[in-house]
């Protein structure tokens, strides 16, 4: 039997959803086991460079809804550092764009080696975007784990 594999840097993305709660509690598990320092992701969608409110088929106010997902952003993050034990090395980090290729992009650049996010939860944005966790499984080039909340 190969040897258990150990993580270094472990990056969780998260949205607010209760895939990205699994996720984020998988991921806090993975780095105290390994004594890996961790980072918590979360992508901000750019609503005013998609075709987002026009999907709705209403009329929208393209900058309201990127302040709601910048404030919704900005709170999930804060949930999530709060519940991340102190004891535990944490980087937070910030991006924009489509979620997908920022995860990818963020995990290359912070040279992480475990990447967790959840199965689905995108936010009535982001499930415009088509499967994440799909595109991070195939692009990552690292281990994926992919946190399926069961059903309630």
């Amino acid at each position: 039997m190969p040897e258990r594999p150990t993580f270094h840097r472990v990056i969780v993305a998260v949205d607010g959803s209760r895939h990205s709660d699994l996720a984020l509690a998988v991921a806090i598990a993975l780095a105290e086991r390994d004594n890996a320092r961790l980072a918590i992701l979360t992508v901000i969608p750019n609503v005013s460079d998609s075709t987002a409110a026009l999907a709705y088929g209403v009329p929208v106010d393209p900058i309201a809804m990127q302040f709601e997902a910048d404030s919704g952003a900005e709170r999930t993050m804060r949930k999530a550092i709060d519940a991340v034990p102190d004891e535990q090395p944490l980087d937070s980090v910030t991006r924009r764009g489509h979620a997908g290729p920022e995860i990818v992009a963020q995990v290359k650049e912070g040279r992480h080696d475990a990447v967790v996010l959840g199965a689905r939860g995108l936010g009535r944005i982001g499930a415009l975007f088509g499967s994440v966790s799909q595109y991070v499984l195939h692009h990552a080039g690292v281990a994926v784990f992919v946190a399926h909340a069961p059903e309630d």
